[in-house]
């Protein structure tokens, strides 16, 4: 089956759109020494208590990538590792330094990007977030 022009043109736009995205965020991140992996975690952690079964499930990344990030982030002393009453379930929360190396990040991010669209008017930023919200949804519910 034959994909139609406008699909291939907008795959071919979301590719480069990717590419871009993980070029400007590897940039600030290589400053922190953390991978695109371990701040989604951070994020998702954010002031939570989560299992690994829990972040691997909230993260939608396999079990022994989740594992491997959570390891480092704590050999880093940017997550803490603890033991609940049940021995067989470690809890992972993000230190207070994490949280504040995500502020920074985050606010990097939205100058970042203050910049990029600096040309833009309010209606098309705000076009493009409805445009990107939509396609997030339709990505999510058709997978």
């Amino acid at each position: 089956m034959e994909m139609p022009e406008k699909t291939d043109v907008l795959l071919e736009k979301v590719s480069d759109l990717n590419i871009l995205y993980k070029h400007v965020t590897g940039m600030m991140l290589q400053e922190h020494g953390l991978s695109h992996s371990a701040i989604n975690l951070m994020k998702l952690i954010g002031s939570n208590e989560y299992t690994l079964k829990q972040i691997t499930e909230h993260s939608k990344l396999d079990k022994s990538t989740v594992s491997r990030q959570m390891n480092a982030l704590v050999k880093k002393g940017l997550v803490t590792k603890t033991t609940g009453r049940d021995k067989r379930y470690a809890y992972f929360t993000v230190t207070d330094e994490a949280q504040q190396i995500y502020k920074e990040f985050h606010a990097h991010m939205e100058d970042k990007f203050e910049t990029i669209l600096s040309g833009w008017t309010q209606e098309e930023v705000h076009m493009l977030t409805v445009l990107l919200g939509r396609l997030n949804r339709s990505m999510t519910n058709r997978i």
